[in-house]
C-alpha cells in the first residue's frame, strides 16, 4: 500500500493542472445552459425556453423534463423550486401527478414555455418599485442519460426516477430564472455575429481547422445594438449603464488559456488543439466541437456551436482543375480535379457550402449555396483536411 501512494504522489507530482481534464471540457453529461426568448418577461407574457445538454460519451438521447414554479410578487425567493430538499432530490420530483404545490411540468427535452402570471403584480400599490425591479420565474430542467418517450405511463417514469436516485443513471438537475418585471426597458438575447480565429473572421459554418497541439486565438464578437443601455438602480440611486457580454468557451477536446472572456475586451483566449497532451489526444475520426456560451450583464443568455477538424498532413493534398457555377439555387456548385477528398470545406462568397462531399475517386466534389450567400460574382476558397487553404476560382451566384 505504500509502494502504492509513493507512486501515485510521485505521478501527481510529475503532472501539472494542465494535464487533466478542465471545466471546458464536454467529456460527459452536461448543461452548457438555458435560454429564454424574449430575454425577459411581463406579466401575461409567454417565453419559449431552450436547453444546451449534452452527452458525448453516449449515442442515444437524453431526455430533459423541465418543471416550472410559479413566482413570488415580493420577491422573497419562496418557491418550491428554491427548496433545497427538492433540488437536490430529482427522485421526489419523478411522479408529474403529485408535484408539490405551485410546481407543474412545462416541457420535455430541449424545448419548453413559461408564462407569467397576468395579474402577477395585482397585489401591490400601482406606484410600488417592486413592478419595476420584477421577480423571477424559477425552473429546475432534470437531465437523464436514457431516451424517455413523451408517452410513457406514470410507472416508467417512476422505475427511471428510481435508478437516478440508485446513481444507476447519470443525471443533473439545473436551475433557471426568467426575469417579470413593469421595466420599460426590456433586455435582449446577445447573438455571435462572427468567429474570429487568430484575428480574421472565419467563414460562416466552416468548420474551425487546427493542426494537432496547434495554438490559435479564439475571440467571437455581437453587433453594436447587442451592447444594450439600461438604467441601474443602485442604493444612491439610478445610473446609466452599458451591458458588457461575457463569452464562457467549451469543447469537446483540446483547452483554452481562459475559459470565460468579456466580448470586446483585452483579455483573448487561447485554444490549443488535441494532440499536446497525453490527457487530450486527437479525436479518433478528428473532429470535434467548440461552443461558445453568451451571458450578458442581465442575465440574458445564448450560445453558439462551431464544428472543429483537427488536420492530417499525411494526406494528399487537393488540387481544383474547374469550379462550375450553379445554373439556379436548386442546383450544385461542382469542383473538379484530383485529391477532392481531401477538400474539408468549400467556400464562397465567405460562406461554406453544405451538402458537401467528394465522389469515390476524388475527381468531384459537389455542394449547396446557401441562401445567405448573395447573388453576383462571389470568390471560391478551398479549405483541405490538410489545413491548406488556397484560392480557386470565382462564380457568379445566381
Amino acid at each position: 500500500m505504500r509502494a502504492l501512494v509513493v507512486g501515485l504522489s510521485l505521478f501527481l507530482a510529475a503532472c501539472t493542472p494542465e494535464d487533466f481534464p478542465t471545466e471546458s471540457l464536454v467529456d460527459r453529461l452536461r448543461m452548457l445552459g438555458i435560454s429564454s426568448s424574449p430575454a425577459d418577461l411581463a406579466p401575461g407574457e409567454t417565453a419559449q425556453l431552450s436547453a444546451l445538454v449534452l452527452d458525448p460519451t453516449r449515442s442515444g438521447a437524453t431526455t430533459t423534463f423541465w418543471l416550472a414554479c410559479d413566482p413570488d410578487p415580493f420577491n422573497e425567493n419562496r418557491s418550491a423550486c428554491t427548496d433545497p430538499a427538492v433540488v437536490n432530490d430529482p427522485s421526489r420530483l419523478g411522479d408529474m401527478n403529485a408535484l408539490p404545490p405551485g410546481v407543474r411540468f412545462a416541457g420535455l427535452n430541449a424545448t419548453a414555455t413559461y408564462s407569467a402570471p397576468r395579474g402577477l403584480f395585482d397585489l401591490l400599490a400601482a406606484d410600488d418599485p417592486r413592478r419595476t425591479l420584477g421577480t423571477v420565474g424559477t425552473l429546475i430542467t432534470i437531465s437523464v442519460a436514457e431516451a424517455v418517450s413523451p408517452t410513457a405511463p406514470m410507472e416508467e417514469l417512476a422505475a427511471l426516477f428510481g435508478r437516478v436516485q440508485r446513481r444507476e443513471v447519470a443525471s443533473l438537475i439545473s436551475l433557471f430564472r426568467v426575469r417579470i418585471s413593469e421595466d420599460p426597458e426590456r433586455n435582449q438575447n446577445p447573438q455571435v455575429s462572427r468567429l474570429i480565429v487568430d484575428g480574421v473572421d472565419w467563414p460562416a459554418g466552416a468548420r474551425v481547422m487546427v493542426k494537432p497541439a496547434q495554438d490559435v486565438v479564439l475571440d467571437v464578437d455581437a453587433a453594436d445594438s447587442a451592447f444594450e443601455p439600461f438604467t441601474a438602480l443602485t442604493p444612491s440611486g439610478p445610473e446609466a449603464r452599458t451591458e458588457r457580454i461575457l463569452v464562457s468557451w467549451y469543447s469537446t477536446a483540446g483547452r483554452f488559456s481562459e475559459t470565460r472572456t468579456a466580448m470586446r475586451e483585452q483579455v483573448k483566449t487561447t485554444f490549443t488543439a488535441p494532440g499536446k497532451k497525453p490527457f487530450d489526444p486527437v479525436p479518433e475520426r478528428r473532429t470535434g466541437t467548440l461552443w461558445t456560451v453568451l451571458r450578458d450583464t442581465r442575465g440574458a443568455l445564448t450560445w453558439r456551436e462551431f464544428p472543429l477538424f483537427v488536420c492530417d498532413e499525411s494526406l494528399p493534398t487537393p488540387s481544383v482543375t474547374k469550379v462550375t457555377a450553379p445554373v439556379d439555387r436548386l442546383s450544385p456548385v461542382v469542383v473538379e480535379g484530383e485529391n477532392l477528398g481531401s477538400v474539408l470545406d468549400v467556400i464562397v462568397g465567405g460562406v461554406a457550402l453544405t451538402r458537401g462531399r467528394a465522389d469515390a475517386a476524388g475527381t468531384s466534389w459537389t455542394g449547396e449555396v446557401p441562401a445567405s450567400v448573395a447573388a453576383g460574382s462571389r470568390e471560391v476558397v478551398v479549405h483541405s483536411r490538410r489545413c491548406e487553404r488556397f484560392e480557386a476560382a470565382s462564380i457568379v451566384v445566381p
